[in-house]
């Protein structure tokens, strides 16, 4: 032992080069220990250390494949809708099914990998392209909170343009149409959630889980709970222009506010009230534009969406062109709607 660190500690030692024994040097001074090398607590720290950074390589190399940080994240999702996890599982599904990435290291995936999966997997599509990228990153965000990957290369891959459609509003005169279409026989059933999806911006899958008990007649207010809420929020809304005639209609229903055989009904209410051509989600458009022009507070009306930020509603939601002041003011005035 005295042999063999007296020699390790020589400039000379025929075992170790140069390098290795200035370094040792180095780290014995930073450490305050003497060099001699009848030291032995020196070597006792110095075997200390190696240990402890050979725990600490191994720690930082930790990793997983990419079909197990994939499985690991769509499960850390278990507690959203039932369709949503059916809709992230089938991206996943398609990323798995490509050659060699799903066995890759999370450590080992390039940003050149990830183009190339997402090109070759879902380039078909811009609007696919953006939502598998979407489904990707959050992959890697959540392995790099495991500690199974340093970086997120799906970070830096461009995404495709968004080509936004036209966005179309309801007229005053056609939103007296629906209403009116909803006193014809048999579809009384739909004039409770019209009210709410049009003066309160609820998404028509959120409508057909809400119940009469969600609604607070004192307060004002229906509530959408974490459960019910597309993105997993809860929120308040309150019960303004034709939605608020809804105040005095509570104790005399319970259960479900929508029928069960909403999609045949929503079809042909629309008919009755002659419209024949409907853009998806017209009837939030309209709730979020009538709100902007009367309220002017993008923050409330974020939060009144269930919107995690204002992006994608002033790209995809609001059309304030046409909307006059005037408007607006009528459409969330009760006595308009009763």
């Amino acid at each position: 032992m005295y042999y063999m660190k007296t020699n390790l500690l020589q400039p000379d030692s025929k075992h170790f080069s140069g390098d290795v024994t200035h370094l040792i040097l180095q780290l014995a001074r930073k450490q305050g220990l003497d060099t001699s090398a009848q030291n032995d607590d020196f070597f006792h720290r110095l075997r200390r250390i190696t240990e402890a950074f050979a725990r600490a390589l191994e720690d930082a190399e930790e990793t997983v494949t990419f079909r197990q940080a994939a499985e690991f994240s769509l499960f850390s999702r278990a507690h959203r809708r039932p369709s949503t996890l059916a809709d992230l599982r089938s991206y996943i599904n398609r990323m798995c099914s490509f050659p060699h990435i799903p066995d890759m290291p999370m450590r080992s995936i390039r940003i050149v990998h990830c183009r190339f999966m997402l090109q070759q997997c879902f380039g078909h599509s811009a609007h696919t392209y953006r939502k598998a990228q979407s489904v990707l990153h959050s992959i890697f965000n959540c392995a790099m909170r495991q500690g199974w990957c340093s970086n997120n290369p799906a970070k830096a891959i461009l995404r495709p343009p968004v080509k936004e459609k036209r966005i179309e509003i309801l007229s005053l005169y056609q939103i007296r149409a629906l209403l009116n279409a909803t006193r014809q026989p048999g579809m009384n059933t739909m004039e409770a959630a019209l009210r709410l999806m049009l003066w309160c911006g609820i998404r028509p899958a959120e409508m057909r889980r809400l119940s009469w008990s969600d609604i607070d007649p004192e307060e004002g207010l229906v509530y959408v709970e974490g459960a019910h809420s597309k993105t997993g929020g809860a929120r308040a809304i309150p019960l303004r222009g034709g939605a608020d005639i809804l105040r005095g209609q509570v104790q005399q229903y319970e259960g479900l506010i929508a029928p069960l055989d909403w999609e045949r009904k929503w079809k042909k209410l629309r008919h009755l009230a002659g419209l024949t051509t409907w853009q998806n989600d017209a009837l939030r458009h309209t709730f979020a534009s009538m709100h902007l022009k009367r309220f002017h507070n993008l923050p409330l009306l974020q939060e009144e969406m269930g919107h995690r930020n204002s992006a994608l509603l002033q790209t995809r939601y609001l059309n304030l062109r046409h909307i006059r002041k005037n408007s607006a003011t009528r459409f969330f005035q009760p006595e308009n709607w009763s």
